[in-house]
């Protein structure tokens, strides 16, 4: 499972990667808006917008969504099994598992709360 990953401290001085695992990524951004259906959108005032910028859009969970056309970067880990987490976790110290902002490919976020250690 991938998941973003983030500190909760960042040094100004140092490299932005969180942590050794993490591998800069393209994600696609879901774009969610709290209407219903599609027809209720087409009367909304950013709707030609939202359909310009995305593709695949859809209802899903009682509102409409569709996918960014435009990639975001960041920084991810790939998490198979609940061991390879406790290891993560073991290796970090203090972690928290979180819903992030909705992307395709993952809705999951690490914060690393700790400082890096040198």
């Amino acid at each position: 499972m991938k998941f973003i990953v983030s500190r909760t401290t960042v040094s100004l001085t140092e490299n932005r990667k969180p942590c050794e695992e993490a591998a800069e990524e393209e994600l696609t951004p879901l774009d969610y808006r709290t209407v219903r259906s599609m027809e209720e959108a087409k009367k909304k005032v950013w709707y030609k917008d939202w359909l310009e910028g995305g593709v695949n859009h859809r209802v899903e969970d009682g509102m409409v969504v569709c996918d960014k056309k435009t990639k975001e970067r960041q920084w991810v880990v790939d998490i198979a099994t609940l061991e390879e987490l406790l290891l993560f976790q073991n290796k970090y110290s203090e972690i928290e598992i979180a819903g992030s902002a909705p992307f395709k490919e993952t809705s999951r976020e690490i914060k690393i709360l700790g400082p890096q250690r040198k």
